[in-house]
């Protein structure tokens, strides 16, 4: 069985490949979705641990009147949107071809080129 990840050691990689993706380290006001992105990998490993635990998703379960009914494991639907949420958390990071190579690269900071082109537009 592989080596479970730390928060800690998810946070390196996604610097990693922040790193590898844009040339450059990850901007400081990124670590907090880094930090709640690692802490949802940790999370979903576990959920992932405890379903390959299972022999079989689906369980007989007798009902409230006696009868035998299929059950899955109500775990599924957590892993289900905790794996989405991880997938919105990569494309925010632009770690995944959702994000565009722009979204990636562009400034959020004030001064940028359109400002730039504006102030000597005016500049009659």
């Amino acid at each position: 069985m592989a080596r479970k990840q730390s928060t800690h050691g998810y946070e390196l990689e996604l610097k990693r490949l922040i790193k590898a993706r844009t040339g450059k380290d990850s901007e400081p006001w990124l670590l907090p979705q880094i930090r709640s992105t690692a802490k949802n990998e940790v999370m979903l490993d576990k959920i992932a641990e405890e379903l390959e635990k299972e022999k079989s998703l689906i369980s007989i379960v007798t009902g409230s009147q006696g009868q035998t009914k299929n059950e899955v494991n109500p775990l599924i639907p957590h892993f289900d949107r905790l794996n989405r949420t991880l997938m919105m958390q990569f494309e925010a990071l632009g770690l995944n071809y959702n994000t565009t190579p722009s979204k990636v690269s562009e400034s959020a900071k004030p001064g940028g080129e359109e400002d730039d082109v504006l102030a000597k537009t005016l500049e009659i």
